[in-house]
C-alpha cells in the first residue's frame, strides 16, 4: 500500500489525553513502531491506545493508523473495519483523504475499479497536499482504463507528465497514454523467428496472433499478442481461454 509513506503525517505525538499517561505511552509506542514498520508492535500500541477510551478527535486518526498496520500484516477484512471506524469518527484532514484513498486501493486491489474510482474521486477533488498525488492519480487513470473510460484516462495521464514528470507515475503514463484497448501478450521474443513460432502456435488454436514492437531497457523486442478488449474484464475473459490453451498472458493497454 502506497501510503504507508505518508501515513506518519498528520497526528503529533501529544495527540493522547494528557491526563491518561498509560495511553500516551501506547500511542507512542505504536506510532514509533508504525513509523519503524514494526507492523505488529504499532497494532499493539494503537489497540492499547483505543482501549483507554480516546476523545473522537483522536479516534478516526488512530483508527487509521492501526488500519495501515492491519493491512501490512496482511488483515484485510480487519484492516477494512478499522478504516469503516476511522470514517465514522469524522477524522479532519489530512486523515480523511487517507482513510479514501486506504478504502480506494482496497477495491483497486480487489479488481473492483468502479467502486475504487468513487474513493479516489473524493480524494483527487480535495487535493491534499499532504497525498501522493503522482500515485493516486496513476491509480485513478488505469482504473478508467479498466472499465473502458479510455478519454478520461489520458487527461489524467497528461496531467502526471506535464506535472511530475520525473516520477515513475509519469513514466507509466507515458506508455499508457492514448492506449484504446487491451490486448492480451503471450510473450515478448528477442528474435522474429521466435516471435512468429509462437504466433503460429496462437493461430492454430484459433487464436488472431499478432506481432507488435516491444521494448526492454537496452533491448528491442517482439511482442506476440492477441485481441482488442475495450475493457478489462474482457481482457480477463480472454486471458483465462488462453491459460486454458497452454499460453502464458499478460494483459497490456
Amino acid at each position: 500500500m502506497y501510503l504507508a509513506a505518508v501515513a506518519a503525517v498528520g497526528l503529533a505525538a501529544g495527540c493522547a489525553p494528557p491526563s491518561r499517561r498509560d495511553a500516551q505511552v501506547a500511542f507512542d509506542e505504536g506510532f514509533a513502531a508504525f513509523q519503524a514498520g514494526h507492523w505488529q508492535a504499532a497494532y499493539d500500541g494503537f489497540t492499547r491506545y483505543l482501549r483507554s477510551g480516546p476523545e473522537a478527535a483522536s479516534r478516526g486518526e488512530v483508527y487509521y493508523y492501526r488500519g495501515e498496520a492491519l493491512v501490512h500484516l496482511r488483515r484485510r477484512d480487519e484492516a477494512m473495519n478499522d478504516f469503516q471506524q476511522a470514517l465514522a469518527a469524522k477524522p479532519g484532514q489530512p486523515i480523511l483523504d487517507f482513510v479514501r484513498v486506504a478504502i480506494g486501493n482496497f477495491y483497486y486491489e480487489e479488481g473492483n475499479d468502479s467502486k475504487a474510482l468513487e474513493w479516489y474521486d473524493q480524494a483527487l477533488r480535495d487535493r491534499v497536499p499532504e497525498l501522493p498525488m503522482d500515485q493516486l492519480g496513476l491509480r485513478a487513470a488505469v482504473s478508467l482504463q479498466r472499465v473502458g473510460r479510455w478519454a478520461d484516462a489520458d487527461k489524467y495521464f497528461q496531467h502526471l507528465i506535464d506535472n511530475f514528470p520525473a516520477t515513475v507515475a509519469a513514466l507509466e503514463a507515458r506508455r499508457r497514454i492514448h492506449a484504446t484497448a487491451f490486448a492480451v501478450q503471450t510473450g515478448a521474443f528477442s528474435t522474429a523467428a521466435a516471435a512468429q513460432q509462437e504466433a503460429s502456435r496462437l493461430r492454430q488454436k484459433g487464436f488472431d496472433a499478432r506481432i507488435v514492437p516491444a521494448s526492454r531497457p537496452g533491448q528491442t523486442l517482439q511482442a506476440v499478442q492477441v485481441g482488442r478488449a475495450r475493457t478489462y474484464v474482457e481482457a480477463q475473459a480472454l486471458a483465462r481461454r488462453l491459460m486454458s490453451a497452454g499460453f502464458s498472458t499478460l494483459i497490456v493497454p
